[in-house]
């Protein structure tokens, strides 16, 4: 009886000890976030105290977001990678990514829009996702200034181009065009960038002579930014691209 006894009380710590490093584990997820980094323990124990957080499961290929769904929340990842989906159906152009948590999923949209822009699809079985009403998010902003930085500056990422950026892209700089629309519908650490399209389309959609196109993307291959087929553009090194985009906006 005591045998047993003991039995229990080790499998009872046991488990205690394997939720408690679980718990701990999603904590640190969560705190490595961009847009949660410089919160402390303390502040994040009051958020999750006074707000709901829905963590959320999803197994590989599962759409956690499609396009045009309601925009009523603020979506992270804590584990795995999700692939986001951009589709111009007009011009048959589809831009997609890959990011790996723990990170932001579409944070630059979720204020001022009704409806998400993308699809987002689980990479991984398990992929686990934190999900936060919209109001209770800008809410928590209000309260703890960190996360309004951090917010703002993932914000800013998109609007740090000099101005001359886009008197180049309203002319006939085909490079600086191409590259800039690539960086501004991606995210600044995401991997496995690819467009689906006809070259012919792609043309099309950035007003450029098939000879002149055909010209740029043999100059970026050759530099190691991208790969090509008739039907697809792999971007290879994005901030390889960065750079690249920078230097040709300069001349």
């Amino acid at each position: 009886m005591c045998f047993l006894i003991k039995i229990f009380f080790f499998l009872t710590t046991f488990v205690h000890i394997y939720f408690l490093r679980l718990i701990m584990s999603i904590y640190d997820s969560i705190l490595q976030i961009p847009l949660f980094k410089g919160l402390s323990v303390e502040a994040f124990n009051k958020i999750i105290e006074k707000y709901k957080f829905d963590f959320l499961s999803y197994n590989k290929g599962y759409a956690i977001i499609n396009a045009g769904d309601e925009c009523d929340s603020f979506k992270f990842i804590i584990s795995g990678s999700v692939r986001l989906e951009y589709i111009n159906k007009k011009v048959k152009i589809k831009l997609s990514e890959t990011i790996t948590g723990p990170n932001n999923i579409v944070s630059n949209y979720s204020i001022g829009n009704n409806k998400y822009p993308v699809s987002v699809y689980a990479c991984d079985d398990n992929t686990g996702i934190l999900s936060i009403d919209k109001q209770d998010f800008i809410s928590i902003m209000q309260e703890h200034r960190v996360i309004l930085l951090n917010y703002l500056i993932d914000l800013s990422r998109k609007s740090q181009t000099p101005f001359e950026a886009y008197n180049q892209i309203a002319n006939d700089n085909v490079r600086a065009k191409f590259a800039f629309w690539i960086l501004y519908f991606t995210s600044y650490n995401s991997s496995d960038i690819v467009i689906n399209a006809k070259l012919r389309d792609i043309y099309m959609f950035f007003g450029a002579q098939r000879s002149v196109f055909n010209m740029v993307l043999d100059e970026m291959k050759e530099l190691g930014i991208i790969n090509f087929s008739s039907k697809e553009i792999f971007i290879l090194d994005r901030n390889l691209l960065r750079l690249y985009y920078r230097q040709k906006c300069e001349e």
